[in-house]
C-alpha cells in the first residue's frame, strides 16, 4: 500500500467512526453505487471475477440496509423499502446472469434517488438541536445504540471493502 492509499484509508476510517447513523446510511448508498459502477466496468472488460466481486459487494450493502429496517416501527415506508431492496437484489442477480449493464443502471438510479432522500434527511437532522432529534418522524430504521436520543430508527452498520 502506498502512502496516499494509507492516508485515504485512514481518512475513511475516521469518517466512518465519527459519522452519524444517518450519514452512515448515505455512505452505504455511496458504496453501493460505486460498486455498481465497478461492476459495469468489469462487464465491459469481460472480467467475470471482478464483476462478481463488485456485484456481491453491492448485494451485501443492500442486504445490510435491508437488515437494518424495523418493519414494525417503520410501517409502510419500511415495508416499501424492504420490497424495493428485494427487487434490487433480484435484479442484481439477473444483471449478472444476463450480463446486462442496463439493469445495473436501473438499480443505480434507484439507489441514487434513495441516497438523495437520506442525504436531505441527514442534512435536516444535523441542523436540529440534539433534544429535537427524538421528535423527528422515523423512516423505519432502528439505531442501536442511538448517539443522541433514547430511541431511533437505525440499527448499527458494518462497512467493509
Amino acid at each position: 500500500m502506498n502512502g496516499n492509499q494509507y492516508f485515504a484509508n485512514r481518512y475513511q476510517e475516521m469518517d466512518v467512526s465519527t459519522a452519524t447513523p444517518l450519514h452512515l446510511v448515505v455512505m452505504l448508498y455511496d458504496a453501493a453505487i460505486c460498486s455498481l459502477e465497478e461492476a459495469r466496468g468489469h462487464m465491459e472488460r469481460k472480467d467475470i471475477a471482478g464483476r462478481a466481486r463488485a456485484l456481491n459487494k453491492c448485494n451485501a450493502i443492500i442486504s445490510e440496509l435491508q437488515a437494518s429496517l424495523d418493519i414494525r416501527q417503520g410501517g409502510n415506508i419500511a415495508s416499501s423499502l424492504n420490497r424495493l431492496y428485494d427487487y434490487m437484489k433480484t435484479t442484481l442477480f439477473r444483471a449478472g446472469v444476463e450480463q446486462n449493464p442496463k439493469l445495473l443502471v436501473e438499480i443505480s438510479g434507484l439507489l441514487e434517488n434513495l441516497r438523495s432522500a437520506w442525504k436531505q434527511i441527514d442534512s435536516g437532522i444535523t441542523a436540529l438541536e440534539p433534544n429535537n432529534v427524538e421528535s423527528f418522524p422515523g423512516a423505519g430504521f432502528q439505531m442501536n445504540p442511538p448517539p443522541v436520543a433514547d430511541r431511533g430508527y437505525i440499527k448499527s452498520f458494518s462497512i467493509s471493502a
